[in-house]
């Protein structure tokens, strides 16, 4: 193909803006550029998916009314090429020891443990948690929890039952 194809326009979630409806012009022009001599192309949208072939205003007309298929990614159809070199988002590593540490702050406020200060290591006596201590965990009363649960098992939903 002789100019690139631009593809932006599919994802403006207003389907009435001018940048849609320009983007679905442009892309008329390159059906009727690739299907020159026909009347009729695949129909990209949701509904169709390149399956059915309509006339050109209709093609349009689907694209507006049912948004342009998201997973036509590379558009073959409409002479468009797959690359050698296929594009590759690079995706940005979170540092997990950070995420970790902002966790831990919050595990930390919660349980009122190392109440000393900002993001300090120390509790509010001056006394420092050791790494072989273990933390307190308050443990829940499985059997209290039981019976809750049992009597609201043999309790009726609706009365006319």
């Amino acid at each position: 193909m002789s100019r690139p194809i631009q593809k932006d326009w599919i994802h403006e979630p207003n389907q009435v803006s001018t940048v849609y409806r320009q983007g679905v012009d442009d892309f008329i022009d390159l059906a009727k550029e690739k299907y020159e001599g026909f009347t009729t192309c695949p129909c990209p949208c949701t509904t169709c998916r390149n399956r059915k072939r309509l006339v050109f205003d209709e093609v349009r007309r689907h694209i507006v009314q049912n948004s342009f298929d998201l997973t036509y990614t590379v558009w073959s159809l409409y002479g468009e090429k797959r690359s050698k070199y296929p594009v590759v988002d690079i995706v940005g590593d979170e540092n997990i020891k950070d995420r970790g540490l902002r966790l831990g702050n919050l595990v930390d406020a919660s349980y009122g443990i190392h109440e000393g200060g900002k993001g300090d290591v120390h509790g509010g006596d001056g006394g420092q948690i050791s790494d072989f201590e273990r933390l307190f965990i308050p443990k829940l009363d499985l059997g209290k929890k039981y019976v809750e649960y049992k009597l609201k098992d043999e309790e009726k939903l609706y009365l006319s039952c």
